[in-house]
């Protein structure tokens, strides 16, 4: 799984732009499987006025296809990127869910002609 980070208006040095990686990874990592790529975007929306204006927007591709996206702010960087990885993450999970099921279902259905009664 790759993890890609980009900042828009936010200055991200090296050490802050790992720790974005690695809390990402934590939600995500045990979901890896499903994911081909993660790209997260940080912004500050607001500049110095202040207020809930940090956001962290995750962009997942999926395994073998799909896409999830999922956008959270905060009043700073931590508080942002954990919301959005925790709703990435039980995004991807509900998801999966989802696509199993499906699968599932359309397994146990007769053939089509197939005379059901």
């Amino acid at each position: 799984m790759k993890i890609v980070v980009r900042s828009v208006n936010l200055k991200l040095d090296a050490r802050t732009r790992a720790d974005v990686e690695r809390r990402v990874h934590a939600a995500l990592g045990r979901l890896s499987p499903s994911i081909l790529r993660v790209m997260v975007r940080v912004a500050d929306k607001n500049g110095p006025r202040g207020g809930e204006d940090i956001a962290c927007a995750i962009d997942l591709r999926l395994r073998p296809r799909g896409r999830i996206f999922v956008e959270e702010a905060d009043f700073d960087l931590a508080g942002a990127v954990n919301r959005a990885a925790d709703a990435a993450a039980e995004t991807v999970v509900r998801t999966t869910e989802r696509s199993r099921d499906l699968r599932r279902k359309a397994g146990t259905r007769p053939a089509f002609g197939a005379s059901g009664a």
